[in-house]
């Protein structure tokens, strides 16, 4: 099993879905990784150590989705409700 391999694996099995490897210009790589449906979107820096950078964009993939999970729950989507709040949680008057 090649390298990419092992990275898109770690990055399915915690929810998210690995991009592509980008090179910056000092010949650096990036592991580009995003949440299903694109909306959060990381860089994981790879430092050389494949074993290393396996977990660090498996941690950084579990991290995105759960990110994407509070931004979209329930609770997350009402918070611009123009309805008033219940009688009972009403602020006081005066």
């Amino acid at each position: 099993m090649s390298s990419l391999e092992q990275f898109e694996k770690a990055v399915t099995e915690a929810g998210a879905v690995a991009i592509r490897i980008m090179r910056g210009p000092r010949g650096a790589e990036r592991l580009i990784i995003q949440t299903p449906g694109g909306l959060i979107t990381r860089e994981v820096p790879l430092r050389g150590d494949l074993g290393k950078d396996i977990q660090a964009a498996a941690t950084s993939a579990q991290e995105i989705v759960a990110g994407a999970k509070r931004l979209t729950a329930a609770s997350a989507t009402s918070l611009s409700s123009s309805r008033p709040p219940p009688a009972d949680r009403a602020p006081p008057r005066r």
